[in-house]
């Protein structure tokens, strides 16, 4: 029986869910126009589960998404730049093998990758020798934004994105970081002897402008959903809108209020009338 959900990604069999498919359409276009971008909203604002969604759809088109965490690397990984690119390559492994089981084997062929350089070749590689748009997704990139691994690595994409945008070199067709702060904002040093010039590595990014809290409409998809599994009659106009009224569309605390209503107010009412 599904639930509303307020911890990690909802999944559709699982979770009662607002249908974000109108936002799953705008993310959808960025990334078929090849742009890089940023997802930074707060603390449980369905980022992830977003980002789930979106691999889901693109899986059924002519794309690769590839959908890994920082959260799932060792800190260990962020202190020497050999460590960083093999958990970076153990990530995308772990993502690929029940999608593209060939790609684990051809990754096994990187086991000796040391350096940025190593990994500079390894995206060419992959992206050549796959006949679909490689998508990048990484969550919870906030991890590492202070790290100047993370931040040669970002420099090394926006690298690859420049020169390929002038025919000069191979790179993935999108790439999207999400996490609580917009990594665009971050600087770097682009050559170890400046002591002044500093630039984002992120700065090739487009802005983000896809709404992310659920209006009114979109939360009538979940009660919809709601109403017709527990077979109960419910003014689902009035009460998306009180809902909207209490949480101005917050997503964890749509479902929050969703699931107070559901576990506590309605149950403890069939309770007293002996259901």
């Amino acid at each position: 029986m599904k639930k509303f959900n307020i911890t990690g990604t909802c999944i559709p069999k699982r979770h009662y869910m607002v249908d974000i498919s109108n936002k799953l359409d705008q993310i959808e276009k960025l990334v078929e126009e090849g742009s890089y971008f940023t997802i930074n909203r707060p603390r449980q604002y369905g980022k992830t589960t977003t980002i789930f969604m979106l691999e889901k759809r693109l899986s059924r088109s002519d794309y690769l998404p590839i959908f890994i965490s920082f959260e799932g690397i060792g800190d260990l990984a962020f202190e020497e730049e050999g460590a960083f690119v093999k958990s970076f390559l153990r990530q995308i492994k772990k993502e690929v093998r029940l999608k593209e089981k060939w790609i684990v084997d051809f990754i096994k062929e990187y086991n000796t990758i040391e350096s940025f350089d190593d990994l500079d070749e390894f995206i060419d590689d992959l992206v050549i020798k796959v006949d679909k748009k490689v998508v990048l997704m990484i969550d919870e990139v906030d991890k590492s934004s202070n790290n100047q691994l993370f931040l040669s690595f970002l420099g090394i994409l926006r690298n690859k994105y420049l020169r390929a945008n002038m025919g000069k070199d191979y790179t993935f067709h999108s790439i999207i970081l999400a996490g609580v702060h917009d990594v665009k904002n971050l600087k770097v040093k682009l050559r170890p002897d400046e002591e002044q010039k500093y630039n984002s590595p992120w700065n090739i990014a487009v802005n983000f402008n896809v709404e992310m809290s659920f209006n009114p409409k979109e939360i009538e998809t979940m009660l919809r959903e709601y109403k017709d599994g527990k077979g109960i009659e419910i003014d689902i106009p009035q009460v998306a809108q009180r809902i909207y009224y209490y949480t101005s569309g917050y997503p964890y605390l749509v479902s929050k209020v969703a699931k107070v209503i559901d576990e506590d107010i309605l149950t403890d009412k069939e309770k007293r009338n002996g259901n």
